[in-house]
């Protein structure tokens, strides 16, 4: 389903036109906005849920994708679209992308026609990765000693009950009545240099996820809950996999010292056994 939002999102023109009969929309369909990327950059997975939509220059709104908008104009056109993402997973807050490019490509519109354009992006040059993609067995987490239970890393041959997002590699944790609880982190000390920050995660899982950040402050050591992930079991019994955009920059750009970020998972009480699977954990800011 298709849906406009209120405010801004809608020229006011496009509206009066449409309602007037001597004035015949063309139709623009934008479907999914794929994301490409280098091997340095990692998988090509991603969650973009909205767009920016130009024509010539003029925005005709924020849609949710995939979409089929009336444009008054006929003829070849300029379509830009710039991707937007539901930041920390929260539907009523979309977020143009800070890491993603916009796209630019010709529509040829046509009074009741309907022109398709099927959008790809990329990272934008200046971001700065840290990345950790489950490829290497030596993890580059830190398993926290008041945690009972591991991290586990599962593959596509030893491991084939287990559903892949890209069918590589990923890592998790299995709970259980004696294995309750795990916090694993980054030991890499990010320093704050101002700009945005996001955690992009892949994950599936059948209990919450807690995405925090630890810092020292004052000779004082902090764990500091950001971010709930909830469980992507359905009714059903599926366990799909899904994609998070974090939003890390109030706290990575606060006056702290050795801050890293942590993942945790805790069985519910009256929840005999817990699974959580994540991927292509990537730690983005802007250089320069």
């Amino acid at each position: 389903m298709t849906r406009r939002y209120p405010g801004i999102f809608l020229l006011p023109i496009a509206l009066t036109a449409c309602s007037k009969g001597e004035k015949v929309p063309a139709y623009l369909e934008v479907g999914a906005v794929t994301l490409t990327t280098t091997p340095e950059q990692g998988a090509s997975t991603s969650k973009i849920t909205d767009a920016w939509i130009s024509v010539d220059g003029t925005l005709i709104g924020v849609w949710e994708l995939p979409a089929r908008l009336p444009v008054l104009a006929e003829g070849d056109h300029t379509v830009t679209v710039a991707p937007a993402i539901k930041r920390n997973g929260m539907f009523d807050d979309r977020l143009r992308y800070p890491f993603y490019t916009s796209w630019s490509g010709s529509a040829s519109l046509a009074r009741e026609g309907t022109a398709t354009v099927a959008p790809s992006v990329t990272y934008i040059e200046q971001t700065e990765f840290w990345i950790e993609d489950m490829q290497d067995p030596f993890s580059r987490f830190t398993v926290t000693e008041d945690s009972d239970t591991t991290l586990l890393r599962f593959t596509p041959a030893d491991d084939p009950d287990v559903l892949f997002v890209d069918n590589t590699p990923c890592s998790g944790f299995r709970l259980d009545s004696d294995h309750r609880r795990i916090r694993i982190h980054t030991d890499e000390d990010f320093e704050a240099y101002g700009g945005p920050t996001f955690l992009e995660l892949d994950h599936r899982n059948d209990v919450v996820i807690t995405i925090g950040v630890l810092y020292s402050y004052s000779g004082t050591s902090y764990a500091e809950p950001w971010v709930t992930i909830t469980p992507t079991l359905k009714d059903n019994g599926s366990m799909p996999w899904s994609k998070i955009h974090i939003d890390l920059s109030t706290p990575f750009n606060a006056v702290i010292a050795e801050r890293d970020i942590y993942i945790e998972a805790i069985l519910p009480d009256g929840q005999s056994t817990g699974q959580v699977y994540f991927d292509n954990f990537k730690f983005l800011r802007i250089n320069g």
